[in-house]
């Protein structure tokens, strides 16, 4: 069969308000501050959270923040200069000042407009630093964490009495595509969710309730798209809270 173009549309919006009536969810704009790569196009973030009813644009324009309901610092295969926790570069990939001043820059923006964030692999790293945190350039046990094709899975605990217990119980499995990690907790930050595997343990999702942060070390956008059933309700559910923060 065919369908007119306008058609096409329609049913397309169709479709996502169907999602956000589901999920309850009011409609909302999410800035994506990313910098277009050959391998960093954000359109998995823009599915997730189109999913759900919402609408990501992408931009590294300060003064674009405004437009949006919420600021999303996404994954990058750009590391964060360790200048900025005080440490010399030891084994960091592609370091980008630009980009890293301007996520600063924005991250301020946000608490000055009162904007929730969500912090994605990278963009978790980078809320923690510019809370005062540091990270750990090179984890030891960082072969378990790299990117694969397909994705990776490994477990995670989440601590009860916070809402990562809450939304997914004692464990859940997510994604793994990083080889850097949070070192000391930026202050305000709780680390809600860690990894551990009997040896060694790393934070894998920190929370600032005051400031209107969270930060996860995986990628839900990704078991959005890719995930079996399971993987995908899970990516959904951690979109959805912070679209309701």
């Amino acid at each position: 069969w065919i369908l007119h173009r306008s058609g096409l549309v329609f049913l397309q919006k169709t479709v996502l308000q169907d999602f956000a009536e589901e999920w309850s969810i009011k409609m909302k704009k999410i800035m994506i501050a990313g910098l277009y790569a050959p391998n960093d196009t954000y359109e998995n973030y823009v599915y997730a959270l189109e999913q759900l009813g919402a609408e990501g644009f992408i931009s590294l324009e300060p003064e674009r923040l405004a437009e949006a309901d919420g600021l999303l610092i996404p994954g990058s295969e750009q590391d964060i200069n360790p200048k900025l926790w005080g440490e010399k570069d030891i084994c960091t990939n592609d370091v980008n000042d630009d980009l890293d001043n301007i996520q600063w820059r924005l991250l301020e923006l946000a608490e000055e407009q009162n904007k929730a964030v969500l912090g994605i692999c990278r963009g978790m790293q980078f809320m923690n630093v510019f809370c005062g945190g540091t990270l750990i350039q090179d984890l030891p046990f960082a072969e378990a964490h790299k990117m694969r094709t397909p994705d990776k899975y490994h477990n995670l605990y989440h601590r009860k009495g916070f809402f990562m217990y809450n939304l997914f119980g004692a464990e859940s499995e997510v994604n793994t595509l990083h080889h850097q990690g949070v070192g000391r907790i930026g202050n305000g930050f709780e680390a809600v969710s860690v990894w551990n595997d009997g040896e060694d343990s790393v934070a894998e999702a920190i929370w600032n309730e005051d400031r209107k942060m969270l930060g996860v070390q995986w990628h839900p956008e990704r078991m959005v798209r890719f995930g079996n059933e399971t993987q995908q309700e899970d990516g959904r559910k951690l979109i959805k809270y912070f679209l309701d923060m």
